[in-house]
């Protein structure tokens, strides 16, 4: 990647933090344990893929870790930064690429990228930089004004990581 994001660079990461660590994570959905006492630290260069059954709790982790669902008890950190007390500290330094497609189908993949970009205060001429970045690296840069609904299945979730890549994220 190589460029630094200033938003990034202005608060280090706190030194020694995991990437993720998540302790005594418990969340309930009425009387139906979701997740029960979970604990788990993933450290910088890290590649971890986390499985399980339908139910076993993997999406409730991830709403989790993205404050989607709010913990009650147990800890997230991200690169050091509580996501209770420091959500935009912590959230900054994440990309997420959702379950379900949540690309516009309406737009190109250009104007997709943009948009991504500016919600995350990224000025127009360093998101066009790590546009084209981007979609060389997922082989999509030919495709860049192909609107959304005119690409394959494989190459939405390439936009969609493309996305989550564009501002810079220290972890996917």
């Amino acid at each position: 990647m190589g460029h630094s994001d200033p938003a990034l660079t202005q608060h280090q990461n706190r030194e020694g933090a995991a990437a993720l660590e998540v302790s005594g994570l418990t969340h309930d959905f009425g009387s139906t344990r979701a997740l029960g006492d979970v604990a788990v630290a993933i450290h910088p260069g890290d590649f971890t893929v986390l499985l399980g059954q339908n139910g076993a709790g993997k999406t409730t982790l991830y709403s989790l870790v993205t404050r989607l669902y709010n913990n009650r008890t147990g800890a997230i950190e991200i690169f050091g930064y509580d996501v209770r007390r420091d959500s935009s500290q912590a959230l900054a330094r994440i990309g997420v690429v959702f379950q379900q497609p949540t690309l516009d189908l309406d737009l190109t993949v250009e104007q997709n990228l943009h948009y991504h970009a500016a919600l995350h205060g990224i000025s127009r001429g360093q998101a066009q930089e790590r546009l084209e970045e981007e979609l060389t690296r997922s082989g999509l840069i030919n495709r860049r004004h192909h609107k959304i609904r005119q690409l394959s299945g494989g190459q939405r979730r390439r936009v969609e990581i493309s996305r989550a890549l564009m501002h810079r994220p220290k972890m996917l």
